[in-house]
Parts: structure tokens; sequence; C-alpha cells
């Protein structure tokens, strides 16, 4: 039995976006495209986790799986726990369910780490990036990395700031971070167990909480990251981005 678990929390309710999960991106719902790649992935049992029966309704329609979870959860972080609190597997990866572009070498490397690195807590994946709209898009969150690839901070401001510009330093480029992360099933009961710390409340980034505790974050890098969808008009873009790839 795969020692890995993949858990896409798809919450209906989107408030942004309401019923985001089934909305229909290249004829098929976002969430199926999200699946697919993870099943794709082939690295362990992919679970859907949401909050509503139509979600459930909608994955057997595709061939997924999927389990409903507490309409009280307050992150896709806790619905993934929740959806793999009773299993076995020593890793579970949590990937966002809005995230229709994630590729399956993606989730490969995110197991492969925690499989090679047990001290490492959480893996994420970086993609780099020198799009200016991007690096100033606070929708778009950057990473600060050290050289083993460990994350020192995560901000929707455009960090590192570089203090000169030079012709060197306008090459280096800034880490886009990506909607996926894995866990050692420890590292996920700790997280959870957290309060929401005060840089996460500041940047409304989940994953400052688990810096802030001191837990090792490292990220893998992946070439490029497609949009994930979070508003009417992510979706338009999403469209487009899918007709151009």
């Amino acid at each position: 039995m795969s020692e890995v678990l993949i858990v896409i929390p798809a919450r209906y309710g989107s408030t942004r976006l309401p019923g985001k999960a089934l909305k229909l991106l290249a004829g098929k719902p976002v969430v199926q495209h999200v699946w697919q790649a993870c099943v794709k992935a082939d690295v362990g049992e992919v679970l859907i986790a949401t909050e509503n029966q139509i979600v459930v309704d909608a994955a057997a329609q595709f061939g997924a799986k999927a389990v409903l979870t507490s309409e009280s959860c307050q992150s896709g972080t806790d619905r993934v726990y929740e959806a793999a609190k009773n299993r076995p597997e020593r890793i579970i990866i949590n990937v966002q369910g809005d995230e229709p572009f994630i590729a399956p070498s993606t989730v490969q490397k995110i197991a492969r780490l925690l499989q090679a690195d047990p001290q490492c807590d959480i893996a994420s994946a970086v993609a780099p990036t020198l799009d200016e709209n991007k690096i100033n898009d606070p929708n778009c969150v950057k990473a600060v990395l050290n050289k083993q690839g460990r994350a020192l901070y995560f901000s929707r401001s455009r960090v590192p700031y570089k203090r000169e510009l030079t012709e060197e330093n306008k090459k280096v480029p800034y880490w886009q971070h990506c909607g996926i992360y894995g866990y050692q099933r420890k590292a996920l009961e700790r997280f959870v167990s957290l309060p929401p710390s005060p840089l996460e409340q500041l940047e409304r980034l989940e994953q400052l909480r688990a810096l802030e505790d001191g837990m090792t974050l490292k990220c893998v890098v992946i070439e490029s990251a497609g949009p994930a969808i979070d508003t009417a008009h992510d979706l338009a873009a999403a469209e487009e981005y899918f007709k151009s790839h």
C-alpha cells in the first residue's frame, strides 16, 4: 500500500466564486482537472474533500472518490486533515481544488522530497518569475528561500526587495509560490493544532503559521505555474491560458 495520500479540498460554498469547484473549464469541472493531474502522478490514492453533497455526486460522475467533511472547517488544510485523520498514510499531499494546471510531476516531486527527507515537515513548490505584473500582484505570493530550498518567508509584497538594480540582479528571479502542500503526518497534526499566527493574520497566508512555529518547510522548483482560480475573472483568464497551452 502506498504511504502517500493526496487530498483535494474543494469547498462548494466559496465566498468569491460560489460553486467554484464545479465551474466548467474547457468543458470539465475545475476540480476534475485537478483530480486528473493527481491520478496521473500515480503516487497514492486521491480523495476529494468537500462540505457539499453536490460535489460528492459530481465527483462520482467522473469516477473520483469524494468524502464529506464538516462545514465548520476554517481552511483547506483543516478539511484535508479531517479527510485524512483516520487513514494510515504517512505523507498527506494537499492539492488545492482551484489549481487546474497543477502538473503531475509537481505532485511527484513533493512526494519524493518528503520520502527522502523525514526532517522536512512540509513541502511546497515555487516557480521562477521575472514578470513584473506577477511580482507586484498581492494575489501572487512570493517566497524567499535559502540555498537548501528551505522557506525563510512568504509574502504578498515584493520580496526580496532589490535595493540597487544592477544588470546582474535584474536577472535574479522572484519565486512564485504554488498552491500545493505535502505534510509528514505528524507535521499536519501539529499544524492544525496551532492557532493562527500573527504574521499569518497580517498577510492572510496560512503557511506563515508553520514558519512562525519553527517548522521546516522546503520548496521544490517547477518550471512554471498556471493560474489558480479565485474569481470569475480568474476563470476567464484560465480559459484563455488553456487555449494557449
